[in-house]
């Protein structure tokens, strides 16, 4: 399963999110939020790759 961690107004995420649905890729959408205080491994996976590229969204996590 793939994870993408999004905000609002972000064109890029939009675009991942377009890019999926047209490929039939299934993935969970989280609030960006959430990396800043991780809840569980995903998260904490998210964070990771967050700060590997400068914090830029969209941030994908495959689980």
């Amino acid at each position: 399963m793939k994870y993408i961690y999004t905000a609002e107004d972000c064109p890029k995420c939009e675009t991942l999110k377009e890019k999926y649905r047209a490929d039939g890729i299934r993935f969970v959408e989280r609030n960006a939020e959430r990396i800043k205080q991780p809840e569980d491994d995903i998260d904490r996976e998210a964070l990771v790759q967050a700060s590997m590229q400068n914090m830029e969204l969209p941030v994908e996590v495959d689980a």
